[in-house]
């Protein structure tokens, strides 16, 4: 079922406050994935990274590599490390990893924040 106020604020939103969202998502989600490491839920875990490794392939995807320059390039850099953090936290139950990827990501949010 979809959340509808969150619906009507991601179609309200500006492209940068839509990748904003999006990045917060992916945090909430990673927390998730950590907490269901620490009480031993696989099947949530999975699905937590599941959800975040999609929504990371959109903002991949999503970039315009001819227009986008060195940032399009720095952010594509940034989603492939990202991507490469999922799939270690995932097969090897790794928090720390998930933490580190928080950490930057919401870094990354802040810049993204500062634009909008």
């Amino acid at each position: 079922m979809v959340n509808p106020y969150l619906k009507m604020q991601v179609e309200t939103s500006s492209p940068v406050e839509r990748v904003v969202l999006l990045y917060e998502k992916v945090i909430v989600l990673l927390k998730e994935a950590i907490e269901a490491i620490e009480r031993g839920d696989i099947p949530a875990k999975v699905e937590a990274i599941t959800k975040a490794d999609r929504i990371i392939r959109v903002l991949n995807g999503s970039l315009d590599m001819e227009q986008g320059g060195d940032v399009a390039k720095a952010l594509r850099e940034f989603y492939d490390t990202l991507l490469a953090g999922l799939f270690v936290a995932n097969s090897k139950n790794d928090v720390e990893v998930l933490k580190n990827m928080i950490s930057m990501l919401e870094t990354v949010k802040e810049g993204w924040e500062k634009i909008a």
